[in-house]
């Protein structure tokens, strides 16, 4: 079980992912064949819950909040254990993940196939168009690029 599914039920992963895409509330209850009064307080649950998650997570990881945003699932921090900054995602089908900014190794580290499938399917659930120079750069670099336009895009 990931982390996801333990915060959100199926039904409010799916309405919580489908206002994350933009859609409105009302759309959504069309979509789903619900009221719209159903998916407005299946939001609040859900934004909650993923508030809830993201906050634990930091707590566990130690990691100090400076802002959160549960409606798009982001925590941003910083962790005095590896001095630098650190964010933390939830998303529908990627569940919750860490990223530190770091200047790591990637060249030589077993973990690079990984970390870049990650770093690209963390862009492809939130839509984030990348150039294919993009999708081949070590993954420091990538997640540099990738955060800063999820940052961005919360402004």
């Amino acid at each position: 079980m990931s982390l996801s599914t333990a915060y959100l039920t199926l039904k409010q992963k799916q309405i919580w992912d489908l206002k994350g895409k933009g859609l409105l509330e009302a759309s959504i209850a069309r979509k789903l064949d619900v009221s719209r009064q159903t998916v407005h307080k299946a939001l609040n649950v859900a934004n909650a819950k993923v508030s809830q998650a993201l906050q634990e997570t930091a707590k566990l990881n130690k990691i100090r909040i400076k802002t959160v945003d549960p409606i798009n699932g982001i925590l941003v921090g910083y962790s005095p254990e590896f001095k630098t900054t650190a964010m933390i995602t939830f998303s529908a089908r990627n569940g919750v993940q860490i990223w530190y900014r770091h200047e790591g190794d990637c060249e030589n580290c077993e973990q690079l196939p990984a970390c870049r499938k990650s770093l690209l399917a963390e862009a492809k659930e939130r839509d984030i168009g990348l150039t294919e120079d993009q999708k081949s750069m070590l993954p420091s670099q990538l997640a540099e690029i990738l955060f800063s336009k999820i940052i961005g895009e919360r402004k």
